[in-house]
C-alpha cells in the first residue's frame, strides 16, 4: 500500500462546506424601480395651483374699454389696443416704436422712441398729475376722485362704490385705487399712455396688491352686470 501523501491528489486540501457560486445578476428593472421609489420618498408635495392674476376692467355702455391683467409682464388692452408691458424696466414694443418709462424725483416720464410724451407725478393724497413734455398740466386727479383740467376746472369725479368705481359713464372693477381707475378711462390720454401708466402704477407701492381687489362675480350678460354695479 502506497503511503506517500502526495499520491492522494487533492483529497487533503481544505474544502468549503457549500460550493462557491457567483451571485445572480440584479435585474435592471429592479434597480430602476428602487431608484424611483427613493426619488418619490424624497420629493416634497406638489405646489398648490397659483391663484389667477387680478384683473382690472373698465366698461362703458356695455362694452369693455380697458382691461389690465397685473403681473410681470403686465397685459393691457385699451380701446382695442393689446399691449404686453414689461414693468422692470417699464417698456413695450408697438409695431416699430419702442415705448419706455423712467422714474425721477419729479415723476415718471413716458417716452416713444426716446422722445418724452408725458410725465406722471403722484401726489401725497394718492392722486396723480399728468404733464406734457413742456411741463403744462394735462390732467389732475385728487385723492378723493376729483378730475380737473389744466385750469383746475372739475371735469368729472371718480366715485367709489362697494364693488366698483364709477367715473362718468364708465364702471371700473377690480381695484380700489381711484387714480388708477381714472388713468385707464381718461379720454384725454392716448391708449399707449394709459396702458403704461396703469401697469407702472400697479407695479409700484402706490398701486400694489392692497389697491387691487378681486373682481365681483360677473352676471350672465354685460347689461345686467352694469345695472347691478350701479345699484
Amino acid at each position: 500500500m502506497d503511503k506517500n501523501p502526495l499520491h492522494k491528489g487533492c483529497s487533503g486540501l481544505p474544502t468549503h462546506r457549500h460550493p462557491v457560486m457567483n451571485p445572480p445578476p440584479v435585474s435592471l428593472l429592479r434597480v430602476l424601480a428602487l431608484a424611483l421609489i427613493a426619488g418619490c420618498q424624497g420629493k416634497s408635495e406638489l405646489d398648490p395651483p397659483r391663484p389667477p392674476r387680478p384683473v382690472i376692467e373698465a366698461r362703458s355702455a356695455g362694452a369693455t374699454i380697458a382691461r389690465i391683467v397685473t403681473g410681470h409682464p403686465c397685459r393691457a388692452e385699451i380701446d382695442g389696443n393689446e399691449l404686453l408691458i414689461g414693468t422692470e424696466p417699464l417698456v413695450t414694443q408697438i409695431g416699430s416704436s419702442r415705448w419706455s418709462g423712467s422714474d425721477a424725483d419729479n415723476g415718471t416720464t413716458l417716452r416713444k422712441d426716446g422722445k418724452a410724451i408725458v410725465r406722471l407725478a403722484e401726489t401725497q393724497d394718492a392722486g396723480v398729475e399728468v404733464f406734457d413734455p413742456h411741463g403744462a398740466a394735462i390732467l389732475r386727479v385728487t385723492g378723493d376722485g376729483a378730475i380737473a383740467n389744466a385750469r383746475g376746472e372739475i371735469l368729472r369725479r371718480a366715485e367709489p362704490t362697494s364693488a366698483a368705481i364709477k367715473i362718468g359713464d364708465a364702471i371700473v372693477t377690480g381695484t380700489k385705487d381711484l387714480a388708477l381707475g381714472v388713468i385707464i378711462t381718461a379720454p384725454e390720454l392716448i391708449p399707449e399712455v394709459r396702458a403704461l401708466a396703469a401697469c407702472h402704477r400697479l407695479s409700484s407701492s402706490r398701486g400694489g396688491p392692497e389697491a387691487v381687489r378681486p373682481a365681483p362675480p360677473a352676471p350672465q350678460d354685460a347689461a345686467s352686470r352694469d345695472q347691478a354695479i350701479r345699484k
